[in-house]
């Protein structure tokens, strides 16, 4: 991984789509560089100013600065736990499974 982080210009097209997961509704916007590269993720979910949200929050920027240096969402998919049937740990791997789908439809 390179130190260099590629800012996102201030204006950027973005996506935003809805998921669940363990029976919350979240809403994911993921930003881009003007090539398509994902460079940035937002996450709102159905509990403000909970220490869920708090963890998502930080998890967004972690995973946004992770992305600006190149790392793909694959990579970084590799290294998160599983759960025994194979889905996401936590809400952090569903983030980087929704960004995979997006990319493998694009």
């Amino acid at each position: 991984m390179t130190e260099d982080r590629h800012h996102l210009p201030q204006r950027r097209p973005n996506h935003s789509l809805e998921f669940e997961f363990d029976g919350n509704r979240y809403q994911l916007t993921i930003g881009f560089y003007g090539d398509g590269k994902i460079g940035e993720v937002w996450l709102n979910g159905p509990r403000p100013d909970s220490a869920l949200y708090h963890i998502t929050q930080d998890a967004c920027i972690l995973l946004s600065h992770l992305l600006q240096r190149f790392v793909s969402p694959e990579t970084i998919e590799a290294s998160l736990p599983r759960r025994p049937d194979g889905g996401p740990a936590s809400i952090i791997g569903a983030i980087i499974l929704e960004l995979i789908e997006l990319g493998a439809a694009s």
